[in-house]
C-alpha cells in the first residue's frame, strides 16, 4: 500500500537540490528517495523546525519526483518519519513508533551514563561525576599508572573529552551543573585482528535488526580520539572480516536494544582491548550516511526503507 514517508531535517534547507553539498554522500541520499518511489511510496523532504507542525504533519515539504524535489503547497501527514534533525527535541511524542528513531532512544544515546546503566556488562568501569570533589574521590578507584577518561555525559564528536592520568585529571575543571562520565581507559593500541593494528573505534551500524554497515575509525597522529570531527580517518570493513567474539557481543547487545526500543537505527561503537576483548564506548542514534564508494551503502538504504515500511503499519 502506498505510504507517505518524510525525511526530516531540523535546519531549514530550501535549495533546489538540498544534498548538492554532501559530496560522495549525495547520491546515496538520492538513492533513498528513488528506491522509496520504486517501492510504490511517496517520498518527501521536510526541513526547519517551524515546518514540523506536530502529530507528524509537515508544511513546506518537497516531494521527490524521481530526479528532483518539487515544493508542495499542502500540509503533508506522514505515515512514517526518518528523523535527521540531529537533536532530541523531535519527535515530541516520546514513544512514537512511527519515527526512526523515537525520542526515548535518542535521549538514551545522548547520555553516556544512562547507556552505561543499560549496557553495564559490555562497558568499561564508569562513574557519574558532578563536582570536583566527586571527581577526586572517584579517581581513587583507578590505577594511578593507567589512563582514565573524563567527558561530558551528554556530548558528541569527541568534544570535551580528556584522556590523562588520574593525577592530572584530578585538577580538571568541572562545570557546575554538568554531569560527567569518568571511565576506565580502553587501550586499543593492539588493534583488531585482520582489521587494524592501531588505536581505533569500530562502528557497527544496525538497521531494523540487521548489521548492515561497519567501519573503523583511527585517530590522527599524536591523538587518541578517533572521531572524524577530531581529525580521525574512516574506512569500511566487510562483515565477513569482523572477528566472531565481536559479533557475539553485538548479538547480545541487540537483544537488549532492539526489543527495548523498537528496532531503531543505531551504531554500537567498540574499542577492542588486547586484541580480544570488546568494550562498548557508546551507542549512537545519529548515523551519518555512507559514501557512494562503500559497498554496503545500498543495503543501508534498503534497511531504512524496510524500517519505515514497518513503522507505517504500526
Amino acid at each position: 500500500m502506498r505510504k507517505k514517508f518524510v525525511v526530516y531535517f531540523h535546519k531549514l534547507n530550501l535549495a533546489a537540490d538540498p544534498f548538492s553539498s554532501y559530496g560522495d554522500k549525495r547520491s546515496v541520499y538520492h538513492d533513498l528517495f528513488r528506491k522509496g518511489i520504486a517501492r510504490g511510496h511517496e517520498m518527501y523532504l521536510a526541513s526547519g523546525k517551524e515546518n514540523s507542525l506536530g502529530n507528524f504533519s509537515f508544511a513546506n515539504t518537497f516531494r521527490y519526483n524521481g530526479t528532483s524535489f518539487e515544493p508542495q503547497a499542502e500540509i503533508i501527514q506522514a505515515d512514517a518519519v526518518y528523523d535527521r534533525s540531529g537533536g532530541t527535541s523531535f519527535p515530541t511524542e516520546a514513544l512514537s513508533r512511527k519515527t526512526l528513531n523515537n525520542r526515548v532512544f535518542k535521549l538514551l544515546c545522548n547520555n553516556k551514563n544512562a547507556t552505561k546503566k543499560l549496557l553495564h556488562d559490555f562497558m568499561p568501569k564508569n562513574y557519574v561525576v558532578m563536582s570536583s570533589e566527586e571527581l577526586q574521590d572517584r579517581l581513587l578507584e583507578f590505577d594511578t599508572t593507567a589512563l582514565a577518561v573524563l567527558k561530558p555525559s551528554k556530548g558528541m564528536c569527541g568534544k570535551g573529552v580528556i584522556i590523562d592520568t588520574p593525577a592530572n585529571l584530578a585538577s580538571a575543571a568541572i562545570e557546575t551543573g554538568v554531569e560527567y562520565a569518568l571511565q576506565e581507559f580502553v587501550d586499543t593500541s593492539r588493534g583488531i585482528p585482520g582489521i587494524t593494528d592501531t588505536h581505533h573505534d569500530l562502528r557497527i551500524i544496525i538497521v531494523n535488526g540487521e548489521v548492515l554497515l561497519v567501519h573503523v575509525r583511527t585517530p590522527k597522529a599524536g591523538s587518541l580520539l578517533a572521531n572524524v570531527a577530531q581529525g580521525g580517518s574512516i574506512r569500511e570493513v566487510l562483515l565477513e572480516n569482523i572477528p566472531a567474539f565481536i559479533m557475539e557481543a553485538v548479538q547480545k547487545i541487540q537483544k537488549i536494544v532492539d526489543t527495548t526500543f523498537d528496532f531503531p537505527l543505531y551504531s554500537i561503537d567498540f574499542g577492542i582491548q588486547n586484541g580480544d576483548t570488546a568494550f562498548v564506548f557508546e551507542l549512537n542514534d545519529q548515523i551519518g550516511f555512507p559514501s557512494d564508494t562503500m559497498t554496503a551503502s545500498s543495503a543501508f538504504v534498503e534497511g531504512i526503507l524496510d524500517s519505515l515500511e514497518l513503522r507505517a503499519t504500526l
